[in-house]
């Protein structure tokens, strides 16, 4: 009978490329996170997640420098607050957006998410061009 030699197996870590949207410079526009989705996610809004970058202070009552200046637990701080930290801890873009609709917040024209992407509501913000989140595709599991 021939006996089993036992080697030693090397295993190499495959390297996993995340497809991340995150301003750089250049205004996100609604068009450029479709087509980041459509792209890279398969056109599957479960398949993005909204992360927040370290200059939000999640810890705080107000995590970053806008759209907390009007009436507490409002729409914007509501949805800014999901987009930060999640609906019951789930950050998908799916999730986060389906929360938010009926709050009156467009799926196709995510003006928080714009906002959040972009550093401010508007080009006139003392904070416009600095992201705040960033879009990431989940890796698909091997």
């Amino acid at each position: 009978m021939a006996q089993a030699k036992a080697t030693k197996a090397t295993a190499t870590k495959a390297t996993v490329q995340v497809a991340e949207l995150q301003h750089n410079g250049t205004e996100i526009s609604y068009a450029d996170i479709w087509a980041f989705v459509q792209q890279h996610a398969g056109g599957n809004l479960h398949n993005v997640q909204i992360v927040p970058l370290g200059n939000v202070q999640l810890d705080s009552d107000a995590p970053v420098p806008f759209g907390y200046n009007g009436k507490r637990g409002g729409v914007r701080e509501t949805i800014q607050n999901w987009m930060l930290k999640g609906v019951d801890g789930d950050c998908s873009l799916a999730t986060v957006l389906g929360k938010a609709k009926p709050l009156g917040h467009s799926s196709k024209k995510p003006v928080c998410l714009h906002a959040l992407l972009n550093g401010g509501y508007s080009p006139s913000s003392s904070v416009w061009g600095t992201g705040y989140v960033k879009l990431v595709v989940q890796p698909k599991a091997a």
